[in-house]
């Protein structure tokens, strides 16, 4: 029983639809970044060489202390936000 209110919690009430948004909205994102020739792994990395460039500006030891810093947030933020905007919504249809 649990399990299955992770489940609904997770994804609402109706799992399919929620799959299938996700679907829709990984295809166009994709399609947009496919179409200014952007792949995840060069986006990702010209947003950590950004930081870096940034932060390089503030001096070396605290310019790597904040951009490992700065290196982690963004890591973590690419699991955390897409999971909290996920839950966000599902936890909108209540």
């Amino acid at each position: 029983m649990a399990e299955k209110d992770m489940k609904s919690r997770f994804f609402g009430k109706r799992v399919g639809r929620t799959v299938i948004q996700l679907v829709v909205a990984s295809i166009i994102v994709g399609a947009l970044f496919s179409f200014i020739g952007l792949g995840p792994r060069e986006f990702w990395r010209g947003v950590f060489e950004s930081v870096k460039r940034v932060l390089g500006v503030l001096g070396d030891s605290v310019g790597e202390v904040v951009a490992t810093l700065g290196a982690y947030l963004l890591i973590g933020a690419a699991i955390v936000i897409p999971i909290w905007l996920i839950a966000r919504l599902l936890s909108g249809r209540k």
